[in-house]
């Protein structure tokens, strides 16, 4: 079972607009981080994983032709897991090996580093560089921080940051 809720608001008419989101349940493969949708129990039945996600953002019209724009989001999950003796099942148990997750091109047996929480700050701008009767043409640019936190385990609790820049133009025909 999963619910959420969206608002979505003109702060300002035709200036500001601004966006709100929240969801909780088995979201699993319906979020941004691609979060797996169940894990397996000691017995062999499917539970599935609770995860909470968290966006917030606004758009602000700065004159006709560019806008600008700030989001930030959050999604993350609980460890849901057992163990049967010394062997570990479920998702982010604390028995699982991180000892490679801080090392390039290691094994994937050295490293489990089921993620946790995943959070993200982008900003960026979009402008209407042309708007004629053939079309419309806009460009934009947008950077975006994105901070992963994976569970503890044997190892630590792995973790990393990106910084990403992108840039496009779009042309909307007629």
């Amino acid at each position: 079972m999963s619910f959420g809720g969206h608002l979505s608001a003109e702060i300002a008419p035709k200036l500001l607009e601004v966006q709100a989101s929240a969801s909780y349940g088995a979201l699993g493969r319906f979020t941004a981080t691609p979060f797996p949708d169940a894990t397996v129990r000691q017995d062999g039945s499917i539970q599935p994983l609770p995860i909470t996600a968290f966006l917030v953002g606004s758009v602000w019209h700065t004159t006709p032709s560019l806008d600008l724009y700030a989001y930030a989001g959050l999604e993350k999950t609980k460890a849901t897991f057992s163990n049967v003796g010394t062997v570990p099942f479920g998702y982010g148990n604390p028995l699982y090996n991180n000892l490679g997750c801080n090392i390039e091109n290691s094994p994937a047996a050295t490293c489990n580093g089921n993620t946790s929480e995943v959070r993200q700050y982008t900003a960026g701008f979009y402008d209407t560089i042309f708007k004629g009767s053939y079309g419309t043409i806009k460009a934009g640019a947008q950077y975006s921080y994105t901070q992963r936190f994976a569970f503890q385990g044997v190892g630590g609790a792995p973790k990393t940051d990106d910084h990403i820049v992108m840039t496009q133009i779009r042309y909307y025909p007629f």
